[in-house]
């Protein structure tokens, strides 16, 4: 009876999520699950870095300021402050956006081929062309380290994306990670659904109450705790997961509390968790693993 019901449940939530997402476009997964940051917090003897999901690692320093596109995190990204401006390299950025870069070399030239649009853009000027058309920039290109970089402003101009900056300290602010500098630039096609707060967290909840069962036996629904406040595990978890909330979210992610942060993806229902500890380590959820809902420590 136990194995039917976990069945229904499970196909449940992937009938739930094939209505939601459209079938004609498909976003691809991020790479997010497994990355583990222990971000800068100022002890000199201390090595800070961030190991990546292929188990490659950078370290970081002060001045680190993170990068994260359509809700993956990009490595070496190396962006720079200058004259209070945001700068970053153009290569890097269109390319995992899917778009093409040249260089010509006789003329200083970066061109960039994103879909039907051509931006070409020269390295210490100002002017710029999208589609032969003259525009004109905030900050001139310039190269830095054999890399091309321009400022923010300017990337959100001619890729059309949208940003956000997360200045590693007030969480109110929009951001994927928590104590870590971090720009997040996003672009998704049109016409691609994403999920909205209620079937996340239903979504959530079906993985969870799974994962409940299999710890604890059947789940039954709390919606209200006794004022004693003597709960144990198995009585918090009832009323954490009968009572599911979105707490935040950015452009990729529903940020949900339970024992730990959840975070679902909207475009692929994908789910993870968050450990925020001496490091922030990302997971994918496994709702069998037997500590699936254990409390930290």
């Amino acid at each position: 009876m136990k194995k039917i019901f976990i069945l229904a449940v499970t196909l449940f939530s992937v009938l739930l999520f094939n209505i939601t997402v459209s079938a004609d476009e498909i976003i691809p997964k991020t790479n997010i699950s497994n990355a583990n940051i222990f971000p800068y917090e100022g002890r000199d003897d201390t090595e800070y870095f961030i190991i990546y999901n292929d188990s490659s690692k950078e370290i970081i320093d002060e001045d680190y300021i993170g990068l994260f596109i359509n809700g993956s995190i990009i490595k070496n990204a190396n962006i720079i402050i200058e004259d209070n401006k945001c700068l970053l390299p153009i290569k890097l950025i269109s390319e995992n956006l899917d778009a093409t870069v040249s260089w010509d070399a006789q003329t200083n030239k970066v061109m960039v081929h994103d879909g039907e649009k051509t931006i070409e853009l020269f390295v210490d000027r100002v002017t710029a062309k999208i589609n032969n058309s003259e525009i004109v920039l905030d900050t001139a290109p310039t190269v830095i380290n054999a890399r091309t970089y321009l400022s923010l402003s300017s990337i959100t101009e001619i890729l059309g994306v949208h940003v956000e900056y997360f200045d590693g300290k007030d969480d109110t602010k929009t951001h994927i990670v928590k104590r870590m500098p971090h720009v997040m630039i996003s672009r998704y096609t049109n016409g691609v659904n994403e999920l909205s707060e209620v079937e996340a967290i239903e979504l959530l909840k079906e993985q969870l109450i799974i994962a409940f069962n299999l710890k604890f036996g059947e789940f039954i629904p709390l919606f209200q705790l006794e004022d004693s406040g003597n709960y144990d595990e198995k009585e918090s978890l009832r009323y954490i997961i009968s009572n599911l909330k979105v707490s935040s979210e950015n452009d990729r992610y529903y940020v949900i509390p339970v024992v730990f942060d959840f975070w679902i993806d909207k475009y692929t229902g994908d789910v993870y968790v968050f450990y925020n500890g001496i490091n922030m380590v990302i997971k994918s959820f496994n709702l069998y693993d037997e500590n699936a809902l254990s409390f930290a420590g």
